[in-house]
């Protein structure tokens, strides 16, 4: 028994460091993929070891590195000038350290840990953070979604993140966007439909219903909805 215990502690940790060198190897990559097309563009040396030096930054501090690779694949594809650019990324690489502080501090080291080991749901955050919402709206955001009992509850804070930023496109203001946002948070409706909510604002809006009455409607409805279906029938 001792033997086959054995046997399964190096197979997980065969398992973890292939892994582990899978991420680095993606990593090494997508820096190669830059670095060549950073080649072709008009960047001094010193402008190029400044944007590597920005993502191997973010590696060294586990910060997901996709967002800036991304960020500056899309700066040179748009010839976006160096300085532009280092500081767009800069301000990038700031938005996630602060947004790792706010949901350790927030969440405390587990639950935190465990949001921010979802890189899409960290990106999510950071880019809330990065696009103006306060950090007490952001705690607040955290909590709502902390206390539902689904499994699924930080994809749906992802999704309620994402909410937030269309609703406040929309024209809708913070206070109401929040919450709307807060009773979807406690209904069964699962994150994924909450994008059909902006769609009950534009079609209220076209039937004269004002978007004051429609967020009242949601906000009475919505805990009571088990489905996105039901909702839209109850706010009619």
């Amino acid at each position: 028994m001792a033997m086959h215990g054995s046997k399964t502690t190096i197979v997980l940790i065969l398992m973890v460091l292939w892994i582990l060198a899978g991420s680095l190897l993606s990593a090494d990559s997508s820096f190669a993929r830059v670095e060549q097309k950073m080649q072709s563009s008009q960047f001094s040396e010193t402008d190029k070891a400044q944007m590597m030096g920005i993502l191997e930054q973010a590696e060294q501090q586990s910060i997901p590195t996709e967002v800036l690779v991304l960020r500056l694949e899309e700066g040179l594809a748009k010839r976006i000038p160096p300085h532009s650019l280092y500081n767009a990324l800069m301000l990038e690489l700031q938005a996630y350290n602060e947004t790792r502080k706010l949901v350790l501090d927030h969440l405390g080291h587990q639950e935190g840990t465990r949001l921010l080991s979802d890189s899409t749901i960290w990106s999510r955050t950071a880019t809330l953070y990065r696009q103006g919402v306060p950090e007490v709206d952001l705690a607040a955001l955290l909590d709502m979604f902390n206390h539902q009992e689904s499994q699924e509850k930080w994809d749906n804070y992802r999704y309620g993140g994402g909410l937030l930023i269309a609703l406040r496109h929309w024209g809708l203001d913070n206070g109401p966007s929040f919450s709307v946002i807060e009773a979807l948070s406690r209904s069964p409706i699962p994150g994924e439909d909450y994008r059909v909510v902006v769609d009950l604002f534009t079609k209220g809006f076209a039937n004269r219903i004002s978007p004051d009455d429609m967020v009242r409607r949601i906000v009475q409805s919505a805990p009571r909805s088990r489905s996105i279906s039901m909702l839209e029938r109850l706010v009619r």
